[in-house]
């Protein structure tokens, strides 16, 4: 009887999680892993496809482009992110929480939005060219855009954030005591930087570089819409070869190699790292509390790095904050500031049938993608962490997996699967498709949720009679309400903000609003799409917003 009552959570654990395996089993893993017998040919087994991308020189230099750049930008992220990291680390916690806004916001924004953003500022005719030649300071506009330098300030300004919060927690968990010893013994604050702190935040900046670098490899949108021929990047390669050449079996020769260049770069986090880094976020123990080097106030480079600070988060929260005033400009030409102002070009957003229709479906793929992910990542997350620890570690891994791998690897795996299927060119479908890159987000704010849930209040409940459901709804679910709250918010976000799964899985009438806008400014920038940026970011802050209220109500 009482191995029968040990023996029964964990049933139900599994049966918790089953539905969630089966569902990342059908659309993620078998998608991703029929590529693998695509890119050996289609009647028999050729390695020529490998073979040509290591002889053919077009491809080799695209490999290199996607290491060179992901390395520059990574190496920028760290650079640019220890001047915020101190800053927020050094300062009090009423400015620290209004920073962090700031830091956080553009995190939360759409990519497609900032690249749209950068874009406008940095063309030859934008923003930034305007002022330098109208000040003097230069004869001829400089090309920031549609070149290197355009894709390293387009992903730094994404991918930044990934290394600037793990960075803090490490400033915020440095043991006060020894730097007031180093400072003792005659220490300098140079002394002090690089011998203690610099060693000290390294875990942080190495955790923080290696996500950076992950997501650099299979990036899609900035370098297509920010770059030139020579920024090419594999992402890019593998969408062409299906699109242009129908050549599915070197696209997924391609595939195989960015999958397996992710992989080994996750298992090396994985091993030295761990999961809970992903699991738990950059929280960290301390948080209110105060950095500072030695007790006489800032030095000379103290102020000098935090002037850097605010400098790269002016750079952080400018593409955000110009494109409300160029939304509501009257002009057919972007300029900022515009001459005039009207609503002009939101009424042209919320009439025209090509931009409602692409409101509409995403609103529809992102509910079913809310709705989906909701369930089947909460379930998930109860069950894991009820299973046995053995099994814990492996379950984690396989639920966070398609937030790893590159999204155009998951985006050719499904259109290969469904299109035979007549399945492509549905709301409904790309939902289901956005719902595996939503849940892992569900997962782990639910998780983190259940990791300070007392399970003496669930004991209690059952105890004293109440069912396994009734419990459910009236005690956990109040307590982890946060965390699916938060979850149901990053996934919408998550949905809403997608652009390579719609290019694949949408066709003409079931094009999604940021699909729309991708097409667009691969041309040229119509200001509807500035109208529409401007709309989803005001749609992302209400969305942070709810979610900040709620999940600092209390519960009963």
């Amino acid at each position: 009887m009482k191995m029968l009552s040990v023996r029964r959570p964990v049933f139900w654990a599994w049966v918790a999680v089953a539905p969630l395996l089966g569902f990342l089993g059908l659309l993620f893993f078998f998608p991703v892993l029929s590529l693998l017998g695509i890119s050996f040919g289609d009647d028999q087994l050729t390695l020529e496809h490998y073979r040509r991308i290591i002889e053919v020189p077009v491809y080799r230099r695209v490999l290199l482009n996607t290491f060179v750049v992901s390395g520059l930008v990574t190496l920028l992220c760290v650079v640019v992110s220890y001047p915020v990291a101190y800053l927020l680390a050094t300062v009090s916690p009423n400015v620290r929480k209004f920073l962090f806004v700031v830091v956080l916001l553009p995190f939360w924004t759409s990519a497609l939005v900032r690249t749209t953003a950068w874009i406008i500022l940095l063309q030859r005719k934008g923003v930034l060219n305007d002022f330098l030649t109208g000040s003097g300071l230069i004869d001829q506009p400089i090309a920031f855009v549609y070149n290197l330098s355009g894709v390293l300030i387009g992903m730094t300004h994404v991918l930044m954030p990934f290394v600037v919060l793990p960075l803090f927690a490490a400033f915020i968990n440095i043991d006060r005591t020894l730097l007031e010893a180093a400072e003792g013994l005659g220490a300098s604050p140079y002394s002090i930087g690089r011998r203690i702190i610099m060693p000290l935040t390294a875990p942080g900046v190495i955790a923080g570089a290696t996500i950076v670098f992950l997501n650099s490899i299979g990036y899609y949108i900035t370098p297509a819409l920010m770059g030139g021929p020579g920024q090419k990047m594999i992402a890019m390669l593998i969408a062409d070869n299906i699109n242009r050449d129908l050549n599915w079996s070197l696209a997924a020769a391609l595939s195989v190699v960015l999958l397996f260049c992710t992989v080994v770069i996750f298992v090396v986090f994985q091993r030295v790292f761990g999961l809970e880094r992903l699991l738990t976020g950059s929280a960290s123990r301390g948080s209110a509390a105060k950095f500072s080097i030695g007790n006489n106030g800032r030095t000379g480079g103290g102020w000098l790095t935090v002037a850097c600070g605010v400098a790269v988060l002016i750079f952080l929260i400018t593409p955000i904050l110009i494109i409300f005033p160029m939304s509501l400009g009257n002009s057919p030409f972007l300029s900022f500031p515009p001459d005039s102002y009207s609503l002009r070009w939101f009424d042209k957003l919320f009439s025209d049938a090509k931009w409602l229709r692409g409101v509409s479906n995403s609103l529809q793929a992102a509910g079913v993608a809310v709705c989906l992910s909701v369930v089947l990542g909460t379930l998930a997350a109860i069950g894991t962490m009820r299973v046995g620890k053995g099994f814990r570690p492996l379950l984690e891994t396989i639920f966070i997996l398609p937030m790893v791998i590159p999204v155009i690897i998951l985006s050719v795996g499904l259109f290969y699967m469904l299109s035979p299927l007549g399945m492509t060119g549905s709301p409904l479908t790309l939902g289901l498709a956005h719902s595996v890159l939503a849940v892992p987000y569900v997962f782990i704010t639910v998780r983190a949720s259940l990791v300070g849930f007392d399970r003496n209040l669930e004991l209690a409940a059952m105890n004293l009679g109440a069912s396994w459901p009734v419990m459910f709804r009236r005690v956990m679910l109040p307590a982890i309400m946060p965390g699916v709250i938060a979850g149901a918010v990053f996934a919408f976000i998550q949905s809403f903000d997608d652009v390579v799964l719609a290019l694949f899985l949408t066709n003409i009438r079931s094009r999604t609003l940021p699909r729309v806008m991708f097409e667009g400014m691969a041309h040229e920038i119509d200001p509807t799409i500035i109208a529409a940026s401007a709309m989803i970011i005001l749609l992302t802050l209400s969305l942070l917003a709810i979610n900040l209220l709620l999940s600092r109500r209390p519960t009963t």
